[in-house]
């Protein structure tokens, strides 16, 4: 079976790769921007055919996809940071809406041309619902982006519905809320706790966190958690063209400290910074899995103590790596 993952040197690519790497009849392809090295995916144990493309062009996307005629797609390449989204907003509108439709396209060409097209996993994010009084958040929650980058998954996750709908592309839309883990950006709040605690454990920092909103509370699931979502749905077919990947459960941002706290033995003083607040952010994110676990079977299963001490033993490594 060939496995092909947009974005494949990302944060979130490098764990669905570690994780497919364990599937023996999976033959791996990945996307990537740029040639050279990538550590994200050092730690693979299985070959992975990298391929070089910009997935906006679409003859680049069009060759990968004549050239390895994958069975499943996971589309994770784009850009994945409000904020950059508020200051470039239309680099973001195409990196994310045109890239996911220069590869639906390919699919509906393989489709055209072979007579079957692969399985694709267009990623969304749990963004679109913005600001939404509903809790839990269903799949049925109305659709309220109020930011760039949620716009732009919002449009993404529309087409890629109507590609199943008009073209017979047999394309599922994750929602997936906040996700964490080991190799995610410090952009994430976290990464950059994890990042933080890291520095001041290595004497590099003084015990001083710096921190935006610390009343927001957000649904937080491993990444690790999130891949093995994205597979069992791949592996199920389904009636449903969406499905929410989340943990359930809420955390407010100021409980991350305590975790971190727990897991590392640090006490800090936190020290609130307007910069890192997002004004326009909901105060309360809270998702329902009930669909994806009744057509799947799939619940998370990592606590989120675990991604805590996981990402601070990255962080710890990268520092001590540099030294």
């Amino acid at each position: 079976m060939r496995v092909l993952v947009s974005g494949i040197d990302g944060f979130v690519g490098s764990h669905a790769a570690e994780y497919l790497g364990g599937v023996p009849e999976v033959e791996l392809h990945g996307t990537i921007l740029e040639p050279g090295d990538h550590p994200n995916l050092a730690m693979l144990k299985t070959d992975v055919q990298l391929h070089q493309a910009d997935i906006l062009d679409r003859e680049a996307i069009r060759r990968i996809f004549r050239k390895v005629v994958p069975d499943r797609v996971i589309h994770l390449a784009g850009q994945a940071f409000v904020p950059t989204a508020m200051l470039d907003p239309v680099g973001t509108f195409e990196a994310n809406i045109m890239g996911g439709v220069r590869l639906l396209e390919a699919a509906r060409n393989q489709l055209d041309e072979k007579g079957t097209s692969p399985q694709v996993l267009i990623v969304s994010s749990g963004e679109v619902y913005g600001r939404n009084n509903r809790t839990p958040i269903t799949e049925e929650t109305p659709l309220r982006p109020e930011n760039p980058y949620a716009a732009s998954k919002a449009s993404l996750d529309l087409i890629a519905q109507e590609y199943r709908r008009s073209f017979g592309v047999p394309v599922t839309v994750v929602r997936p809320f906040n996700h964490a883990g080991p190799r995610q950006s410090p952009l994430f709040v976290c990464s950059d706790f994890g990042r933080q605690f890291a520095m001041i454990a290595a004497g590099k920092s003084d015990p001083v966190l710096r921190v935006g909103n610390l009343d927001s509370q957000r649904d937080f699931t491993d990444v690790r958690d999130v891949v093995r979502a994205y597979w069992a749905i791949l592996s199920h077919r389904s009636e449903h063209a969406v499905f929410n990947v989340c943990s359930g459960h809420i955390c407010a941002i100021r409980d991350l400290i305590g975790l971190y706290e727990e897991a590392t033995g640090i006490r800090v003083t936190v020290q609130v910074q307007e910069s890192r607040s997002r004004e326009r952010d909901p105060l309360v994110v809270a998702g329902s899995y009930a669909r994806l676990q009744e057509a799947t079977g799939w619940s998370p299963t990592i606590p989120l103590r675990t991604t805590i001490g996981d990402v601070y033993a990255y962080w710890q490594a990268q520092i001590a790596s540099r030294r």
